[in-house]
């Protein structure tokens, strides 16, 4: 009989101790959850303005090591061709070294374009460099740039739209 009652006693406390674990249990996990999804909505809202920064930048980058551009921004009156050649190549790499942190913010394809895009620049320089003499006029040597930029039809255009393309992607 006392069996019973101690029976009669325990199983009821047992299944209202499961039950309430359960519940605890079951809130806990949503609550983790729900807070987990608070830090990655606050995340997503500092890190969307980095990124939309980092791809503004990563395009002005593309801007400014254009073979074109670099000869127009770095030549001088009394510059020869071979000193306007080292100094347009330094001019790339050297912007490109100033953002190299920018490629953590976009995906690999997207900054293999713009490493191609900087490559390009300095091998249509390059090239460029080898069908005229370094002691030659700077300005002989920028018309031979354009004109080889042409003949080659080197742009960053492709790079620039494959980066807008990923932008709307993500935004």
């Amino acid at each position: 009989m006392e069996l019973d009652n101690l029976l009669m006693a325990f199983v009821p406390s047992a299944v209202v101790a499961a039950i309430t674990y359960l519940l605890i249990d079951r809130f806990l996990k949503a609550e983790s959850k729900r807070h987990i999804l608070e830090i990655k909505k606050e995340s997503v809202k500092t890190t969307i303005p980095v990124r939309l920064q980092a791809f503004e930048r990563v395009i002005l980058l593309l801007e400014r090591i254009d073979a074109a551009q670099v000869v127009k921004r770095v030549i001088t009156p009394d510059m020869t061709s071979g000193q306007l050649k080292l100094r347009a190549i330094a001019e790339i790499r050297d912007e490109f070294n100033h953002n190299i942190t920018q490629q953590i913010y976009m995906s690999a394809a997207s900054w293999e374009k713009v490493v191609k895009a900087k490559d390009d620049a300095i091998k249509l320089i390059s090239i460029t460099g080898t069908q005229i003499p370094d002691n030659t006029n700077a300005i002989e040597f920028s018309k031979k740039v354009l004109g080889v930029n042409e003949e080659l039809e080197i742009s960053n255009a492709e790079a620039i739209d494959f980066i807008k393309r990923e932008i709307r992607k993500i935004f």
